[in-house]
């Protein structure tokens, strides 16, 4: 996932949350407050800061009007590139298998999930656009 879709997803997240109808009118004089999500646990930690936020007047008035702004800080973590299957043609993928990862598998011919693994729906008519074929690891 792009930084600039995850920034697009958290700011469609508080926009549900807090009930915004339209962009904050003074953003210069708005604080950024870096937040840096590479995990579910940081990203449970940022909901957890927001929800605090939240419980205080003051602040949330912040946050609504955007006066209390978030950004993503921190380096970008890449993901770990997907192991080849014995036999070569086919990529292995577990955990939940995301349209981004089936657009790193184009050309492979196929994927092979994991026994664990779950597949997005957009996952698979993704891989079904790009002709990849899926198998489930027994």
């Amino acid at each position: 996932m792009s930084e600039s879709e995850l920034r697009a997803m958290v700011r469609e997240v508080l926009h549900e949350a807090l009930g915004r109808r339209g962009q904050a009118k003074h953003v210069a004089e708005a604080k950024a407050e870096s937040v840096r999500i590479a995990s579910d646990a940081d990203l449970a930690a940022f909901v957890q800061r927001v929800v605090k936020l939240l419980g205080d007047p003051a602040a949330a008035n912040g946050v609504r009007s955007g006066r209390h702004r978030f950004t993503l800080g921190g380096a970008a973590t890449t993901p770990p590139v997907p192991e080849r299957a014995a036999g070569g043609n086919s990529i292995v993928l577990d955990g939940t298998v995301t349209e981004a990862k089936i657009n790193k598998c184009a050309g492979a011919g196929a994927v092979v999930l994991a026994a664990d693994a779950v597949i997005t729906p957009l996952a698979r008519d993704r891989a079904r656009t790009l002709g990849l074929k899926i198998e489930r690891k027994r």
